[in-house]
């Protein structure tokens, strides 16, 4: 099973993401658009996962966001991964209170490697990836879109009291997700 740890939005932020979405399509380019229900943010990707494997994720996950008090994250602007030159990953920004999401990242990634998950080889920035841009071909145009687009533009502040363990299942018309467990941040610390 095909697992990662993310933070969820509200339909109404994925709304908002989704008409952003909507007007960029409109522009010929070589990007390939995430389904709006699927929008997320990976905290931590696990890969394989086998099923009896599971409690022992779920257990892990709740060890590691001891500590962690709720938070409200601000979504704004865009950006690209790693450059508007070599475009792979079109993005909306995170913003607000994004220490608690660095600290659940941390103790994600350190609890995910005492049951033996590798911690992720890339730095963690949060974002929720809009598109996946396959060439630059026409890619400029559709950033400048959005930008003018955005500004300053907030697609919604949302109040992060949960981390979800999630299952990804890669089918042809693009992936589904699907929540196998939900934990609430606690303010507990740990013993």
């Amino acid at each position: 099973m095909r697992l990662f740890v993310a933070v969820n939005f509200t339909d109404e932020i994925k709304q908002a993401l989704g008409q952003l979405m909507l007007e960029l399509k409109r522009l010929p380019s070589d990007a390939r658009w995430v389904n709006v229900e699927n929008l997320h943010l990976t905290v931590h990707f696990l890969g394989d996962v086998r099923e009896d494997l599971i409690p022992s994720v779920v257990s892990a996950l709740k060890n590691a966001v001891s500590g962690v008090t709720p938070f409200t994250i601000d979504l704004k602007g865009v950006g690209v991964f790693p450059s508007i030159e070599r475009p792979r990953v079109f993005w909306a920004g995170v913003g607000g209170e994004t220490a608690p999401l660095y600290q659940l990242n941390r103790q994600v990634q350190s609890e995910m490697a005492n049951i033996g998950y590798a911690a992720n080889k890339s730095r963690f920035s949060p974002h929720l990836t809009l598109a996946r841009i396959r060439s630059p071909l026409g890619f400029v145009d559709v950033f400048k879109r959005a930008e003018k687009l955005t500004g300053n533009k907030r697609f919604g502040l949302q109040k992060i009291a949960s981390t979800e363990l999630m299952l990804s299942e890669l089918g042809p018309k693009g992936p589904k997700y699907f929540v196998l467990a939900r934990v609430p941040l606690t303010a507990s610390l740990k013993v």
